[in-house]
């Protein structure tokens, strides 16, 4: 579902939407990945990439004045979880590795063109 304001970019609601997917995803793939051997780090960059991408959300539908530096740190985690979710062969990693791509993609883009 589609929360845009009148004032909303198309481009910053596709982010927002990427964003909140890719959170949905991250905080899947890291339940699931609790307690597996070997993939503590897998957790800890889900749980960071989930936590930015809500704040990074939250900061495009309030208007702050400071949602470009947060998508620029939200893009890195994203990068950093694609890298590390990527590199495992659960679906659940792959799907999150795929999702934080694609917002990875969306942040650096809105971060731009602040």
């Amino acid at each position: 579902m589609t929360h845009s304001t009148p004032s909303m970019s198309h481009e910053m609601q596709a982010c927002i939407d990427a964003c909140l997917a890719c959170l949905r995803a991250c905080e899947t793939c890291g339940d699931a990945c609790i307690g597996m051997s070997g993939t503590e780090a897998c957790v800890r960059s889900c749980r960071d990439c989930a936590d930015l991408c809500a704040l990074c959300a939250r900061f495009m539908m309030r208007g702050s004045e400071i949602h470009a530096a947060a998508c620029r740190a939200c893009a890195e985690a994203c990068e950093r979880c694609a890298a590390e979710c990527g590199s495992h062969d659960a679906d659940h990693c792959r799907a999150c590795a795929e999702a934080c791509r694609r917002c990875a993609e969306s942040c650096r883009k809105m971060a731009a063109m602040a």
